[in-house]
């Protein structure tokens, strides 16, 4: 919504990230992620390659819950909210029986996994402010692994300063329900 021309002409989908190589341009996360990986060192994905399947099925879990999240914020209506909220506590009640390392998805190693899931827990700090429910409550495990996603700089410095501020005011241009929680 209200996007310049100029990113338009980056990215057929209208959506970020976008990445610039040289004249090239990539878009769509898991197709940055996956140039990043084959390109720079050391390696995001495990070397193990069912384990690295299995991370590639788990991003599409990331994927769901931030598409959850996104009808969660944008909800007009209670019930939409309410509906939102119980899918967004279903998948991370998933995610818990699968977390059994720490503090990231494969232990001491930050990967590409948990950079998937990093955008969730991101926008998810802002949204708590004003849900009234702490939809980590009864997921222990998740709650440290968002808390050591959300301790490392690189998470922390992929976003403007006036980030909380920018998507509070997207929310409220929206017409959120979740924004009149807060009020």
């Amino acid at each position: 919504r209200n996007k310049p021309e100029w990113f338009l002409k980056l990215s057929p989908t209208g959506k970020v990230p976008v990445l610039l190589v040289k004249e090239t341009v990539l878009f769509e996360s898991w197709a940055i992620n996956e140039f990043l990986e084959e390109t720079y060192a050391p390696p995001l994905h495990p070397a193990d390659p069912l384990i690295r399947a299995q991370n590639r099925a788990w991003i599409e879990i990331a994927n769901q819950l931030s598409a959850a999240q996104f009808r969660m914020a944008m909800a007009k209506l209670k019930q939409e909210l309410v509906d939102q909220v119980d899918t967004v506590r279903s998948l991370l009640m998933d995610l818990e029986s699968q977390l059994v390392a720490e503090p990231f998805f494969n232990g001491p190693d930050f990967a590409v996994i948990d950079a998937a899931f990093a955008p969730f827990f991101t926008r998810q700090r802002v949204i708590d402010a004003y849900l009234g429910d702490d939809l980590f409550a009864q997921t222990p495990r998740v709650n440290g692994y968002r808390a050591a996603i959300m301790a490392r700089d690189s998470v922390r410095n992929s976003v403007v300063a006036d980030y909380d501020d920018l998507y509070i005011q997207r929310l409220q241009n929206d017409g959120s329900f979740l924004i009149r929680l807060g009020d």
